[in-house]
């Protein structure tokens, strides 16, 4: 494996993530939001800056995406009680329970089938049954 392939690699999982998290619906997440999401949902209290580092987005393009997410219910932002230049940002309670009790937890099938339509039942199948593996071999959370 080398780095363009896996970018490209990346590129595709987002593109699953993303049409996966709709549920067959089309919504107006972008995957820049989800990215911030994520990073919110992983790094609870982070700054826009941290965010924007983590996520590879220029620290504007983060700004407005917080501002539109807490707008939408979605973020809650505080100002660092430290240092008042800096705004806080984590997920709202309720988005907290519906990112990861109802988006979190569905099947990606629909959306492996429908971003690489020319694999059949035993590919996707594979495709599920070694993302799997690679997620469960990566994954240091202790929580998963």
């Amino acid at each position: 494996m080398d780095v363009l392939r896996l970018h490209r690699l990346a590129r595709q999982l987002r593109e699953v993530a993303l049409k996966a998290s709709r549920g067959g619906e089309d919504s107006p997440i972008s995957v820049g939001d989800l990215a911030v999401l994520e990073n919110v949902a992983r790094y609870p209290d982070s700054s826009i800056g941290e965010i924007s580092q983590r996520a590879g987005l220029a620290q504007s393009r983060v700004s407005k995406i917080v501002q539109d997410l807490v707008e939408a219910g979605v973020f809650q932002a505080n100002k660092d009680a430290k240092d008042r230049r800096q705004t806080r940002v984590r997920l709202h309670p309720d988005a907290h329970q519906k990112t990861f009790e109802d988006y979190g937890k569905r099947p990606v099938d629909s959306a492996l089938t429908e971003t690489f339509p020319h694999l059949d039942d035993a590919g996707q199948a594979r495709a599920t049954e070694l993302l799997n593996e690679l997620a469960d071999l990566l994954d240091t959370s202790t929580d998963a």
